[in-house]
């Protein structure tokens, strides 16, 4: 088993630190040791099983303690085969289009945790499938940001700090644009803007046009007995004024 150190950051007046594991609703007293500096520094020689799980410390000054730190998890790895981790549709995809990471193995797990670069991304539950149990991660319009090393890992839900050995290091990478599809160049988010931007332009057109008429109607309504207007309202006759125009 590999060793490990713990480190807990303090001010420089600290006198002591302590470490305790979480068990359960309660703290267990791992150790304390004389401060380094503003740090605390706890040696574990030999990581065993039991020695994985959540971890606080707390530094204390003359007599008071402080509160604890946030959880730090110490998980071991390495008890159980490896799974694979495979992408669809490839592992080199353009910017802009989707990807999606499988991570299974062949032995029952019912979950996955997800690495990208040493640091973990994101855990998801494992189901069944073509005699494997595994875990798809989906990731929408890839940018280069999505580029980089990813590795995962399995374990069981009852044991979430004892997990597999890691899968082998795929690497994504992202290139440049997808050229435009014939469906992105009618159905498109730049399409449907283009067909906006239109029907504004053809509205506007419209009420200019009805504008018009409307004041050219006015107009020539009110010009009755002009050369070219509407003929002078007549007394005579059912009904009042006439609707017929001589032309």
């Amino acid at each position: 088993m590999k060793s490990v150190t713990l480190i807990c950051l303090g001010p420089w007046e600290a006198d002591e630190y302590g470490l305790v594991k979480t068990q359960g609703l309660r703290r267990k007293k791992i150790m304390r040791v004389k401060p380094s500096g503003r740090e605390g520094k706890f040696h574990i020689s030999s990581v065993t099983l039991d020695q994985a799980g959540i971890y606080s410390c707390r530094y204390r000054k003359v007599f008071l303690w402080s509160e604890f730190s946030d959880p730090l998890e110490l998980v071991v790895t390495g008890l159980y085969d490896p799974p694979s981790l495979s992408a669809t549709p490839s592992s080199t995809v353009a910017s802009g289009q989707n990807v999606s990471l499988q991570c299974g193995s062949e032995l029952w797990f019912d979950m996955y945790a997800l690495y990208k670069d040493g640091e973990q991304l994101t855990q998801g539950k494992a189901q069944p499938h073509e005699g494997r149990f595994q875990t798809t991660f989906h990731f929408s319009l890839m940018t280069s940001a999505y580029g980089g090393t990813y590795q995962c890992y399995a374990f069981l839900r009852d044991s979430p700090y004892l997990w597999s050995a890691p899968s082998d290091p795929l690497e994504l990478k992202v290139t440049g644009t997808v050229p435009p599809s014939p469906e992105n160049l009618l159905f498109g988010p730049a399409a449907q803007d283009y067909t906006v931007g239109n029907i504004i332009r053809l509205s506007l057109a419209g009420l200019v046009l009805v504008l018009l008429g409307l004041l050219l109607a006015e107009a020539w309504n009110g010009c009755r007995g002009c050369p070219g207007g509407a003929p002078p309202s007549s007394d005579r006759g059912e009904g009042g004024a006439g609707g017929a125009v001589k032309v």
